[in-house]
């Protein structure tokens, strides 16, 4: 029987996936980011059977196209590995950040989606907000965000 676990990680954890599936452009060792250690952020990790197949970042940032009046926490660097994909692990790890973020008393969530990824958002209840733009070397992107 398969057992799957969503729980914090270090940020370190979160450097493999990254780079094998969001950001192969790169060395492992060049895959974290400034946000990573700040105080504020959090990671959280899903695991199947002790193997860690998605992770998130989640920092504490305003998105000035939303209203100030609104506790914001930015998503980035989500990912799950590409055989463990469309089985659900991404929604397990949203669903434990939420746990998280509404104790925080955090409003909004938001991040930059990938345009594939678009549909996966919208099934666990993301908007979409303003026009498609593209973040170079990684692909066309779309404001998203979830009201808590």
């Amino acid at each position: 029987m398969k057992k799957i676990k969503a729980r914090l990680i270090k940020s370190h954890l979160t450097h493999q996936i990254r780079n094998k599936v969001l950001w192969p452009h790169k060395n492992q060792e060049n895959c974290a980011i400034k946000e990573d250690l700040l105080k504020e952020t959090f990671h959280v990790g899903v695991f199947l059977n002790e193997e860690l197949v998605s992770i998130g970042t989640f920092i504490k940032i305003d998105n000035n196209l939303f209203e100030n009046k609104h506790k914001q926490y930015r998503l980035r660097a989500m990912g799950t590995s590409k055989e463990h994909q469309k089985k659900s692990m991404g929604e397990k790890l949203i669903l434990h950040a939420k746990k998280i973020l509404i104790t925080k008393k955090v409003d909004i969530l938001w991040c930059d989606a990938r345009k594939e990824a678009i549909t996966f958002y919208k099934k666990i209840g993301f908007k979409t907000k303003g026009s498609y733009y593209k973040i170079p070397k990684i692909g066309i992107h779309k404001l998203m965000y979830l009201y808590l």
